[in-house]
């Protein structure tokens, strides 16, 4: 992640939406994550703490691959109960 942020990182959900993160902000223990939903006018938030489990909404996967790599997604929280899907 570029500058120590998370915007403009590129998001894909396990439902197929996709999106990128607009906003980051970073609050006591914790980092909070707006996510603009491509196609939609709806956003959706993420929070990861440091201490505890993150909150916020389920099933959105982060792109960690960097240029030139085979494309590679993780899971964003770890309050998500399923493994990424390819």
């Amino acid at each position: 992640m570029p500058n120590d942020t998370w915007r403009g990182v590129q998001m894909k959900h396990l439902d197929g939406r996709t999106g990128v993160i607009a906003s980051d902000s970073v609050g006591f223990c914790h980092r909070s994550l707006t996510i603009r939903v491509n196609g939609q006018e709806k956003t959706e938030h993420l929070q990861l703490n440091s201490d505890g489990l993150d909150s916020g909404a389920l099933g959105w996967q982060w792109l960690r691959s960097r240029e030139g790599e085979p494309e590679a997604w993780s899971l964003l929280g770890d309050h998500n109960p399923r493994e990424p899907v390819a």
